[in-house]
């Protein structure tokens, strides 16, 4: 069917996001060429692994595309994660407080401390960068007073199997990732505190004429990042059944790594959940390939890396050819028949 007759009908053809599909295209291609390069990636059982390897990179990306939409940053998740993670480990531990207890304070204090970044950006108008530099420093130092630097050990059994039991196979915590993701995608796309959020990404100026709270978004957003941070901590204390003081930090850069590679813009207004899972599924199996392939564990970041660097310079080149198909799409105004005069009109629909 042409063009033409397409116009004619009014039959709209859904438009191909060369952005969204590209990411999930690049996942299908990386799992594909690991597969044939070990047959062992494919297996139930190893892509289970890989799984479980992206889930705390997919916990705290997902926290980090709200606050990258609205053109922040959140450099303390790493440092929140081991914090609230050596925390609730010493109280079930030393306190024995319950465990489901502890994860209900625990995830408060994560917000708190998202909160804390949130009043330092809005209310000391410091950059997010900046703000958050010195929080990172400041919660990695807390978790260090909290243990005296020693790891917590001999986590309750209860606890571990809360958040890292299987459910028919299928790993807990790829469950409460699965919805997390939907959540967060509804919390974006379907209520005002998700259209706030991108608007004040697209310009804070216009949100704000717009009669937008801005600050008390930008504050919920870093709220809502500490609190997928703390999360996260808990998921990995559960996993390692151990508590280390900088735990959490490795986690940082590819978190924000699985973010930019699911399609969020750190200038701010665009963001995907669906892509940051995705993005922390091909650094997950990413990372699961090599070993299989017995690659030394440094050339990972080198890899990974260069998968941020290519996926950015991807993206840029969808958005330019995108611009430059709509650029080429626009009527030329000389080719454009000039409009007849509504009195010379008149006087030929008289004759």
């Amino acid at each position: 069917m042409s063009e033409d007759t397409r116009r004619d009908t009014g039959i709209r053809l859904p438009r191909l996001d060369v952005q969204s599909t590209g990411i999930f295209g690049a996942a299908i291609l990386i799992f594909v060429v690991f597969g044939v390069l070990n047959s062992n990636f494919l297996t139930f059982s190893n892509l289970r692994d890989v799984a479980i390897s992206a889930s705390i990179n997919a916990i705290i990306g997902i926290g980090l595309t709200f606050v990258i939409i609205t053109g922040g940053i959140d450099l303390s998740v790493g440092s929140i994660a081991s914090f609230v993670g050596v925390v609730a480990a010493s109280l079930m531990v030393y306190l024995e407080w319950p465990p489901v207890l502890v994860l209900v304070l625990a995830i408060v204090l994560g917000l708190l401390c998202g909160v804390l970044n949130g009043v330092l950006i809005t209310k000391l108008r410091l950059p997010p960068f900046i703000a958050t530099l010195g929080t990172m420093s400041v919660f990695q130092g807390a978790a260090y007073v909290v243990t005296n630097g020693i790891p917590v050990y001999n986590i309750p059994k209860s606890f571990s199997i809360m958040l890292s039991s299987y459910i028919s196979g299928i790993p807990v915590v790829v469950i409460i990732v699965l919805v997390l993701g939907v959540l967060a995608w509804a919390l974006l796309r379907r209520t005002l505190f998700g259209q706030n959020v991108i608007a004040v990404g697209g310009s804070e100026e216009t949100a704000w004429l717009s009669g937008i709270r801005v600050d008390l978004v930008k504050i919920g957003v870093y709220a809502l990042s500490g609190g997928l941070a703390a999360l996260a901590g808990l998921v990995l204390i559960a996993r390692i059944d151990a508590a280390q003081t900088s735990g959490g930090s490795p986690y940082l850069l590819t978190a924000i790594a699985a973010a930019v590679i699911g399609g969020a813009n750190l200038m701010g207004g665009e963001g995907r959940i669906s892509g940051t899972i995705v993005g922390a599924l091909i650094l997950g199996a990413l990372t699961n390939g090599l070993v299989l392939l017995n690659v030394p564990s440094f050339y990972e970041q080198i890899v990974t890396g260069t998968v941020v660097i290519l996926a950015v310079a991807l993206d840029q080149g969808a958005k330019e050819w995108s611009m430059l198909r709509r650029a080429s799409q626009r009527p030329d105004p000389d080719s454009v028949e000039p409009e007849t005069p509504p009195g010379e009109r008149r006087e030929a629909e008289v004759t």
